[in-house]
């Protein structure tokens, strides 16, 4: 070979590997030093992937590479290849059938390590192609040792991509760009989960006392389970709209306007109070998020009226959080529960016990009638209650509308017998009881002296009903189950409070000694 041959060969392979080392910035050449988009791009040297640039759809790839990332060792180096290719062939495959995507993605491989940060997208062309997502240090490394996570991490910085188109750079509204990137990932990969709250998922919780357009930040993250709750409604074409048709830059009071404008917005974060307050949110691989936190419940005092058969309650809330409080119902009635709600209102009400809400009617004529057993304490209802209106702090009047008492305090079974009242040598009822109106017996309220039978067997049963048979004489039981039963000589049986003793004019005394000796305690069916 002569020296001139020599120096061209030296020359050409010389040229060939400088051309493959080449600034990770030239894919933007209109950028000058005073455009903002110039801060957003690598100034370094990068070298292109094997295999890239690659056509994903409608969609130019490039992927390349740091120095630095260029030295990273075989193993690690390895594992990023088919995890790209994984994460970009099934991102794009699921994207491409409901949102438009740029036509031009530059990907470069750094070793840049920013706390917890997987990965950074930008639009140095603001709005334009090419877009630039720089994956962190921590993306190589899950790509080894948590494919999953990386696997959706990268599809997360790609919807980034299909909200640039439309947002620019914009951060906000951040939960909106965020929350929905997190749940668009988790559709391109329903298993992976790392959008989940909590610290070992997205790291992001979140809080129902914020107001959701608040969550900013880490914690906007966590707004992917209002995507989620969204999802079960609205296609992949509509949520993806609505999340592109928000005012790119809006936050705050402003965004609090923007959302309470929106059609069905009262309904959408009423489905997704529930489903929260229920800690039933679906993931889209179908099982229910285990990370939703428990909210507890506020307690809201009931003031009833003079006739006692009407109460109200003022709840307050602040829009776009989510409130739950806990009202005592009298037992023993039916009730009915309505509330002043507006078309910026919902509520909802159940037992703690159930499952699902019942949504509590504004027009307390069409309010559902609830039916509340007898029993000992009163029945606990939680409210569930939101509102999408366009102040600092709203609040509801809530009724509770009692339409029937029922017959409580006993069932069925032998009077009592009455109280000795040794001043006037008389006899009283005692609490929770009245005198029959034909005898001196006392009976439960809400109970009568059963008259069709008063002159064989003295007995307590509900107005105008005939309890004779389901007593005698395969029942024997007195009308309310804390009292001691008492028979004498199989012709006289009544009851009296336990501690009390019948005696021979069968008065209920206290002392034992002034007892009838022929009065037996009796063992009580049930």
């Amino acid at each position: 070979m002569n020296l001139h041959l020599y120096f061209l060969v030296l020359f050409s392979l010389f040229s060939l590997a400088h051309a493959q080392w080449q600034r990770c910035d030239r894919f933007w050449p209109k950028l000058t030093s005073k455009d903002p988009g110039r801060k957003w791009t690598v100034k370094t040297d990068c070298h292109a992937l094997s295999g890239y640039p690659k056509e994903f759809g409608k969609t130019k790839v490039h992927v390349i590479y740091t120095r630095k990332w260029s030295k990273l060792s075989s193993k690690t180096k390895d594992a990023v290849k088919p995890v790209l290719e994984e994460s970009l062939a099934e991102t794009f495959k699921v994207y491409d059938a409901f949102a438009k995507l740029p036509t031009e993605i530059v990907i470069i491989l750094t070793t840049v390590a920013d706390g917890d940060a997987t990965a950074e997208t930008s639009n140095p062309y603001e709005k334009r192609s090419p877009f630039q997502i720089k994956l962190l240090q921590r993306w190589t490394t899950e790509a080894s040792t948590n494919t999953p996570r990386a696997l959706q991490g990268l599809a997360h910085e790609l919807y980034h991509c299909v909200q640039g188109l439309e947002f620019g750079n914009h951060i906000d509204p951040e939960y909106i760009r965020e929350g929905s990137a997190n749940y668009f990932s988790n559709i391109a990969f329903p298993d992976a989960n790392f959008e989940w709250p909590g610290k070992d998922y997205s790291g992001a919780e979140y809080d129902p006392s914020l107001p959701l357009y608040a969550h900013v930040g880490r914690a906007a993250y966590a707004t992917s389970i209002f995507f989620q709750s969204m999802g079960h409604s609205r296609d992949l074409h509509s949520l993806n709209n609505w999340v592109l048709s928000s005012q790119p830059g809006s936050h705050g009071v402003e965004e609090r306007g923007r959302l309470s404008g929106l059609t069905g917005i009262a309904d959408e974060f009423f489905t997704f109070a529930q489903d929260f307050s229920l800690q039933s949110i679906e993931d889209t691989s179908g099982v229910l998020i285990p990370t939703i936190p428990e909210i507890t419940p506020v307690h809201a005092s009931i003031k009833l009226d003079a006739a006692g058969t009407t109460g109200t309650a003022t709840l307050k809330t602040a829009p776009f959080t989510i409130s739950v409080y806990k009202i005592s119902v009298k037992a023993g009635q039916t009730a009915k529960i309505s509330s002043s709600a507006n078309h910026h209102q919902r509520l909802a009400y159940r037992k703690p016990e159930d499952k699902d809400w019942t949504k509590m009617s504004s027009d307390a004529g069409s309010a559902k009638p609830i039916d509340l057993p007898c029993k000992d304490k009163d029945t606990t209802y939680l409210v569930l209650f939101i509102s999408t209106a366009n102040v600092k702090s709203d609040k509801v009047k809530i009724t509770v509308k009692s339409s029937r008492k029922k017959q409580c305090h006993g069932r069925s079974g032998f009077i009592h017998y009455p109280l000795f009242n040794e001043k006037t040598s008389g006899g009283y009822c005692p609490k929770g009881t009245h005198m029959a109106d034909i005898a001196i017996w006392c009976c439960p309220d809400g109970l009568e002296l059963d008259h069709a039978v008063a002159a064989q067997v003295s007995l307590c049963c509900p107005p105008g009903e005939d309890c004779y048979s389901e007593i005698i004489p395969d029942n024997m039981r007195c009308a309310d189950p804390s009292w001691t039963l008492w028979n004498k000589d199989d012709r006289e049986v009544g009851c009296c409070m336990k501690g009390y003793y019948p005696n021979g004019a069968r008065y209920c005394v206290k002392d034992f000694d002034e007892r009838d000796p022929r009065f037996v305690e009796m063992p009580q069916d049930n």
